[in-house]
Order: C-alpha cells, then sequence, then structure tokens
C-alpha cells in the first residue's frame, strides 16, 4: 500500500503554518510537574525551552538571522511533551487518564498539535490531549505530538489488576488462599500446559489441569507477567481443570512483551478442609505474534461413532470444528493451495483413489475443476505449487512398482510432467516460493507406500516454467534416526527449512514417532526437536503459514495424554509446538500445547495448515495476509479498510502488506534492527528479542 498518509500529513502542515504564523515574544519556560492522582504517576517535566530568534520563543519562521530574517517557516526545535512519562494502574476495571500538554519553544500547543499512539489497544489521546486506557490490555504505549516538521514524545505504562471469584467462594476462603499456611500441597500436581509452553496470540485459553484434590475443593489461580496480574477464585470438582475465561486470556496474551523477556508465573493453589496449601507453581511464555490459519485434518471416528473418516476444519481460537464439505463416504490425504481457496482431497471410492478438488473460497464448499471420475487424476498426498494453479500428485494408490510424482494443471488435470523425480517417490512437498520440490524417494516396496520401511528424504529444484525439475538431490538418509523420514513440510517464506517425521511403522502413526528439521541448503544442519516430541509419539509435522512472534508453529499429530483427559487412550490428536526462528539452538522446539476444539473422543491424522481463502479486490480486510494480492488499503474517503491493488514500480507497501524485500516497505530503516522488515514476505515488525 502506497503512504495514503503522506499527504494529509503535509496538508495538516500547511494547515497549522496558516493557524501559528509569525514568532510570538514569550519569555523562556521550564517544563512543569506531571500531574499524580490515586493511580497516575506522572515524572516532572524536561527541561528548559529556550527563546529562539533572539529575545523571544518562536513557533514558526525560525530560520538563521532572528526576527525578521530569512527563517525557513517552519517549525524549529523539540516538542516537550509532559509528562514525559506516566504509570497508571487499573484495579478492577477502574479507569484514570493522563493530560499531556505540548510546548515548543515554551510556547503551549497543546491544541495544536497531532496526538499519535504506537499502541492503540493499549489506549489513546482524546478530548483535552488526555491518554486514556483502553483497560483491556496493559503494556508501554509510546505517544509523540507532531507539530509540523517538529515532534516529542512520552511514554505511558499501563499496569492492568484484575480479580473475579467466579466460584462465589465466601471471604474466609478468600482469605485462606490468599495466606496459605498448609504447607507444599503433596496431593498435588499440574498435569497441563507443561513447564515452558510458548503459546501464540489467537489461540483459545488453555485448560489448565492437575491431578490430586477432592470434592468441594476451593482453588486460586494467580497469573502474573510484567505488566497483568490476574487472580481467579473458583471451585471445581475432580478431575482438576479450569479454564480461564477467554477475554481474560487474550487481554493477559496481549499484554504481553516478548516470548523470552516476559514470562507468564502460574500459580494454582488449594483451600481443602480448613487447610489452604502452597500454590503449584508453573512458567509459560506468550509470543506478540498471532497464529494464522485453519488446520485441515482428517478425522477417523474411533469413539465418536460418526461413520466414515472425514476432513475436517478448525481454527487455533474455534471451540468446535467445523465439517465444510460432505462429499459422502470415506475422503481424506489433502492439501491445500497457498491463497487458501483450493483443496486436492482422495475420495475412498476405486483404485486408484480419485484426486478431487474442493472449491473452498464458497461457503458451503463444493467441487472444483478436478471431480472423481472425470479425469485420470487418482493415488493419495499432493501438494500445491506457490501460485495454486500446478500440483505434484502422488500416484501411490496404484502400486506397481512405479510409484511416481507427477506435476499436473490444478484445473482440469492436465499432465504437465509425468515423472517429476524418478520412481518410487511419494508423499511430496512444494516450497512457498515455488522453487522447490520434496518428497520421499527410494521408497521400499510394499503394498501400500504408508507401510513402506526404507525411504530417504530428497529434493529437487523447478524451474520458472512451474513443471521442469532439475538437481535431484538426497538431502536425509534414512539411516541417522529410528524408521524413516516422513511427510516433509517446507518452512514459510523461502522454505529455509523442512520439517518430517521419523516414525517407526512405515509412515503410519500406529507405532513410535518423532519430530526432526533440516536446512535444505544445508543437510548437516539437522535437529531432532525432542523437546516437541519428547513422548516418541508424534508424527507428520507441518507449518503453519506465516511465522509469527519470533517463531515458527508447527501442527503435527501426537498419542500422548491430554493432561488428565485421555489417559492411556493412546489416541492421535493434533498438538502444535514453537521452533525457534532462526533455529539456531540444539533443539529449537519446545513444549507443545494442544488444539482445543478438536472432537477428541475421534483420532485426528493428516494436519494441514493453510490461510483462511484469500479475499478478491474491494473486500473488506484487516491487513494484507488477508487479501489475494497482499494488498489491504485504507480508502481515503470511508476510512474504510478493503484489498486493493499493489503499489505502481517504484512506490512502496505499507506496514502489513506484502513484499518481496524489506526495501519494498514503507517504513523500511536500514539502520533500525527493530524497524519494520519484510518477513514471509509481508512488512511487519520483528519480534521483541
Amino acid at each position: 500500500m502506497r503512504k495514503l498518509g503522506t499527504f494529509f500529513l503535509l496538508a495538516m502542515a500547511v494547515l497549522w503554518g496558516a493557524i501559528a504564523m509569525g514568532c510570538t515574544p514569550t519569555s523562556s519556560q521550564s517544563g512543569s510537574a506531571g500531574s499524580a492522582g490515586n493511580s497516575v504517576a506522572g515524572s516532572s517535566g524536561g527541561g528548559t525551552g529556550g527563546a529562539g530568534g533572539g529575545a523571544g520563543g518562536c513557533l514558526i519562521g525560525c530560520g538563521a538571522g532572528g526576527p525578521g530574517g530569512s527563517g525557513g517557516g517552519t517549525a524549529q526545535g523539540a516538542i516537550v511533551v509532559e509528562p514525559p512519562s506516566a504509570i497508571i494502574t487499573i484495579n478492577n476495571g477502574n479507569l484514570t487518564n493522563v493530560p499531556f500538554t505540548a510546548k515548543l519553544n515554551g510556547n503551549d500547543i497543546t491544541a495544536q498539535v497531532q496526538w499519535l499512539v504506537d499502541h492503540p489497544e493499549i489506549g489513546d489521546v482524546g478530548a483535552g490531549a488526555a491518554f486514556t486506557p483502553t483497560g483491556l490490555v496493559a503494556g508501554v504505549s509510546k505517544v509523540t505530538a507532531k507539530y509540523s516538521n517538529a515532534e516529542g514524545s512520552a511514554t505511558v505504562t499501563v499496569y492492568i489488576k484484575k480479580v473475579i471469584n467466579t466460584g462465589n467462594l465466601p471471604q474466609p476462603t478468600i482469605d485462606a488462599l490468599d495466606n496459605p499456611n498448609g504447607g507444599a500441597d503433596n496431593a498435588m500436581s499440574i498435569a497441563y500446559p507443561y513447564p515452558q509452553t510458548v503459546f501464540p496470540l489467537g489461540v483459545l485459553s488453555p485448560e489448565i489441569q492437575w491431578f490430586g484434590g477432592s470434592g468441594g475443593d476451593a482453588y486460586k489461580v494467580h497469573i502474573t507477567e510484567k505488566y497483568y496480574d490476574y487472580t481467579e477464585y473458583f471451585s471445581t470438582a475432580p478431575p482438576g481443570r479450569h479454564i480461564v475465561p477467554q477475554a481474560d486470556w487474550d487481554a493477559i496474551e496481549r499484554s504481553g512483551s516478548g516470548a523470552q523477556s516476559d514470562p507468564l508465573t502460574v500459580a494454582i493453589g488449594r483451600y481443602s478442609n480448613g487447610t489452604a496449601f502452597d500454590p503449584e507453581l508453573n512458567t509459560w511464555h506468550i509470543a506478540q505474534g498471532k497464529l494464522k490459519g485453519n488446520i485441515y485434518y482428517w478425522e477417523l471416528p474411533d469413539q465418536c461413532g460418526n461413520g466414515n473418516g472425514r476432513i475436517l476444519r478448525i481454527k487455533p481460537d474455534a471451540e468446535q470444528v467445523d465439517e465444510f464439505f460432505q462429499p459422502g463416504g470415506c475422503w481424506g490425504c489433502h492439501t491445500v493451495s497457498r491463497d487458501g481457496k483450493t483443496m486436492m482431497a482422495t475420495l475412498d471410492s476405486g483404485s486408484p483413489f480419485p484426486q478431487v478438488t474442493v472449491n473452498l473460497a464458497v461457503d458451503p464448499a463444493q467441487y472444483g475443476g478436478l471431480q472423481g471420475g472425470q479425469t485420470p487424476i487418482g493415488g493419495t498426498f499432493s501438494a500445491f505449487n506457490d501460485k495454486g494453479d500446478k500440483v505434484l500428485v502422488s500416484n501411490d494408490g496404484d502400486w506397481q512398482g512405479t510409484t511416481r510424482l507427477r506435476i499436473v494443471d490444478a484445473n482440469n488435470g492436465s499432465v504437465y510432467n509425468d515423472n517429476a523425480m524418478g520412481n518410487m517417490c511419494g508423499e511430496p512437498a512444494w516450497s512457498p516460493d515455488g522453487k522447490k520440490i520434496a518428497a520421499i524417494c527410494n521408497l521400499s516396496s510394499s503394498s501400500w507406500i504408508f507401510d513402506a520401511s526404507g525411504g530417504n528424504l530428497t529434493t529437487a529444484d523447478v524451474a520458472p516454467d512451474g513443471f521442469t525439475v532439475s538437481n535431484i538431490q538426497q538431502l536425509v538418509p534414512q539411516a541417522g534416526g529410528q524408521g524413516r523420514p516422513a511427510y516433509p513440510s517446507f518452512s514459510p517464506g523461502s522454505g529455509d527449512y523442512i520439517a518430517y517425521g521419523r516414525p517407526t511403522a512405515g509412515s503410519r502413526t500406529t507405532s513410535n514417532g518423532d519430530l526432526w528439521l533440516v536446512e535444505t541448503a544445508n543437510p548437516a544442519n539437522v535437529k531432532k526437536l525432542a523437546i516437541a516430541s519428547s513422548d516418541n509419539k508424534s508424527f507428520n509435522p507441518v507449518f503453519s503459514p506465516l511465522r509469527a512472534g519470533g517463531f515458527y508453529w508447527l501442527v503435527f499429530v501426537s498419542r500422548r495424554d491430554y493432561g488428565n483427559h485421555l489417559i492411556g487412550s493412546n489416541r492421535q490428536q493434533l498438538w502444535i509446538t514453537a521452533v525457534d526462528d532462526p533455529p539456531t539452538a540444539g533443539d529449537p522446539s519446545h513444549p507443545p500445547f494442544y488444539v482445543r476444539g478438536q472432537e477428541d473422543c475421534a483420532k485426528s491424522e493428516n494436519a494441514y495448515f493453510a490461510l483462511p481463502p484469500c479475499k478478491d479486490k474491494g473486500m473488506a480486510c484487516t491487513e494484507g495476509s488477508d487479501c489475494c494480492n497482499g494488498q489491504c488499503i485504507k480508502d481515503p474517503q470511508t476510512g474504510m479498510y478493503t484489498c486493493g491493488d499493489p503499489p505502481p514500480p517504484g512506490m512502496c507497501s505499507q506496514d502489513g502488506n506484502s513484499c518481496e524485500t524489506s526495501a519494498d516497505c514503507c517504513n523500511y530503516n536500514p539502520n533500525d534492527p527493530k524497524g519494520i522488515q519484510c518477513i514471509d514476505n509481508f512488512c511487519q515488525y520483528p519480534p521483541p528479542q
């Protein structure tokens, strides 16, 4: 998006210049002390505003030569914003504001400046130049005053303390929980979430689970971070489980200041039979980046009793799954295009299994250009290219000793390349930039490719025509770990890394399995994601479409216990883990979290992470990743954001919109490593360190 605000600022500069003309004879003034109140602490103002141009303070036209000289006609000097810093503490929604003043060369220009804040979710400057917090998000916000080409700034730190009694506990019980005297609680232990789990923004509040406790027990959960302090009193019967209300969890998440620098301390105390025990402690982290995308996965009914296998869709912040398409019968083995508009999936009707496409851009979804029986395309797994117009398809549903990968037209099934990587290759992947493909090749003979016990992770280059393949190279041999490599997935952006599993029963999820990561340009840089897959029952890792908050994110299948749910069930479920960006540590993974909303009575298999269907030009949007061309633009007439055209050649993209290099971003500063950069092809800030 072009810098639409530039014209507005220039116009305002002219207007300000017309309002505040010439020099006004005013003596120098020192900064005044900031106001202080019940819950507001303001520090004293800054230094002295000097008298510009000789005898008097000057606002406009203060160039060399003083009054009457040939000044430049613009405001000179820095604006002094008072107070330079302020602290607001919000107790249970009791909001208090902070009035600001702005002075230039000793003159009060509070009513003339343009007030800006860098974190409007924390608060904003409104009438009377007062900063009023939203009361929803805590943290630090920079307040900037702009006047012509001069500016100055201050900071506001907002702390939030919230106490709720959802269990309607009597005051004596609350007092006991606040002042425990029973010592360590040897009967209680937290089962989930795991210590040091990293959560992104935009996920459901985790269900805190613990072992121990009796009927009638009361509890206190106390969650603290740098700026937010949350306390809740409640009661629950065994098994011990509690979900922090979603609105409160969202506020806690958004008030963080970085996954590593701002941990969440979680303390759960128990009151039982007149005794309050010391709380059990845990530490989590919140990455300051939103997890974007939908997870499409294959569900086998298991204990749910809902018939055949089917593909379901779930968002990380959704409490229920979405059965978006019902073709009848069993279907699965799927992939989704990068724009989120098209799925290719397999119908369990005939051999080889018919491959079909599904149009996800309409609701309800409907068949796309390829329908079962209408084309010769059969097989199981597939992968779309970057543009979504070609698909790499495995024909392993018809095992003849010639299992191969074909590149076909996604609209009509016509074959561009009948054997892209050689015989005995399957389980394909295509890099987000369209330049590489990957697969498991040299598969050992078996009646089903899923049961092949041997195979190597192999990559190849794809020419600009989208179907000519060259430079076929073995990336990870079967030797070097248990089982064989299975189901590769390219990292977002340029596909610098590939995640894959190492199951011990072919590529199935029925035996042991762990997760691995390899750098595509450096095969020697291969790492086991041991923290994420510590259960040795983890399979099929798939990258989320975009990085978030300083991490890559992988959704995978695990048969581990889920807290005090599913104990010993050995049932496949979806989990998500954070992986450091860049993944330089010996093990860059972190303890995973469970995807709430999936049906835990069923088996969840073969998850695929994709952005929601992108929006066409003119449709409403909130950021560039919503739009098919990556450009979400504010209409200057209506103030609404809609998907628009890419900027013309030579123009730049605004924050949140698409880019190829950091130089494409309007606000990129090569001298500011913490400033806007092009990350995963969108202009955005790097995560806090």
